[in-house]
């Protein structure tokens, strides 16, 4: 019995860190990374583009910088987190204070190894990026419209690191930009909605906290139209071949999100709806490959 204590501790303790660091997100949005170079920014056969070890640094080193970043924002927002999500923030109580530093800082210099190698600007960048997040847990996240704009924006920014080393400012790479960011936007504001009662008790002056439920679902339906609209564009203007039937699913689940917002009012519904935003995001990202595929 006693011997198995510290195996048990150890696994709690990984698994904690893996809730941290926000594991899953940081593989979805690595796996996002590497089928956008592959299928969007590139215009190598997909082969060539797979031996390109830069792609893969680059991958890396937004692995490490976000996981950092996950860590200072949950450093942050303990007291928030306890409030608004009990369980997970309990479990990541196993990780003390001193390993949650330890993991920070070893995240933040491995992100720069992996950019020094691609070049210095990489470095710049990511560098940059890091000092981004670190502000936003800290300070910008409390503030009006700046926290979600600026969540929106560090969630969209390492994509950017892709189109910077590929030299890639075509107009359909910012249409799908635009897409992306909006998605993002509405996941943002239904995450706010979602923490109200620990933005409250915290006096983060979210747009919910600030404006009220009503105006953010307003708002949020906004954005569910801009996206709608950007769809319409890519579709007009642009060649997507297969994914165009992803675009087609978006177009169906966009107005179902849209009506479950305006009939949804309780934090457990709220919490539904931030998933469906990310099957939405999560969906987009797996149907990249489409992009190659002729109808």
């Amino acid at each position: 019995m006693n011997a198995s204590a510290p195996k048990q501790r150890l696994f709690l303790k990984a698994i904690g860190l893996f809730s941290l660091v926000r594991g899953v997100n940081i593989s979805v949005l690595m796996t996002a990374q590497l089928l956008t170079s592959l299928f969007i920014f590139s215009t190598a056969p997909l082969a060539v583009t797979l031996m390109d070890l830069n792609i893969w640094l680059i991958v890396l080193a937004t692995g490490f910088s976000v996981s950092g970043g996950y860590i200072v924002n949950a450093f942050f927002d303990e007291e928030k987190d306890i409030i608004n999500r009990p369980e997970k923030t309990l479990l990541e109580r196993h990780i003390s204070a001193k390993t949650k530093l330890g993991v920070y800082f070893a995240c933040s210099i491995l992100a720069l190894l992996a950019a020094s190698y691609v070049s210095f600007r990489a470095v710049l960048f990511f560098t940059a990026y890091m000092l981004g997040m670190f502000l936003y847990s800290t300070y910008l996240k409390r503030t009006f419209w700046f926290g979600t704009l600026v969540s929106t924006l560090l969630t969209v920014l390492p994509f950017f690191a892709i189109t910077v080393y590929y030299k890639n400012f075509s107009l359909e790479i910012f249409v799908h930009a635009a897409y992306l960011y909006t998605l993002v936007s509405i996941r943002e504001f239904t995450k706010a909605l979602y923490n109200l009662s620990g933005d409250l008790a915290q006096n983060y002056k979210t747009f919910p906290v600030v404006w009220g439920e009503r105006k953010t679902k307003q708002l949020i339906s906004a954005l569910v139209g801009s996206a709608l609209l950007v769809v319409v564009i890519l579709g007009r203007f642009f060649e997507l071949n297969a994914m165009r039937y992803y675009f087609v699913l978006a177009v169906v689940l966009l107005p179902v999100f849209l009506l479950l917002l305006w009939r949804f009012s309780g934090k457990h519904q709220f919490g539904l709806l931030v998933q469906f935003v990310r099957i939405i995001i999560l969906l987009g990202v797996i149907s990249l490959p489409l992009l190659r595929i002729t109808i």
